[in-house]
């Protein structure tokens, strides 16, 4: 699995999270709240999902990735950002 299959992955698994979670809201709005906390639920399933993609590990392999094909140079960049993505990953 490449790096474009993970991030399209969780990218899907977000959007489709957003959609249930417009969903939630729409049908707690309309009164209807068993509808919104089973929107809700699912919602949260596929930010889960979406999170299993970004794993510290993935994020890693990614870099690595990237480095092996991009100049000495810029390896620090390309770390640095690996290193905010595993930070955003594992907040304190």
């Amino acid at each position: 699995m490449g790096l474009d299959d993970i991030v399209n992955q969780a990218k899907d698994a977000l959007g489709l999270g957003e959609k249930k979670a417009d969903e939630a809201a729409a049908s707690a709005a309309a009164g209807d709240t068993e509808a919104a906390a089973a929107q809700a639920s699912e919602a949260s399933s596929l930010i889960d999902k979406a999170k299993e993609q970004l794993t510290d590990e993935r994020i890693e392999q990614a870099s690595a990735a990237i480095q092996s094909k991009t100049p000495d140079n810029i390896d620090s960049i390309v770390q640095g950002v690996a290193d905010k993505a595993k930070d955003w990953n594992n907040p304190s």
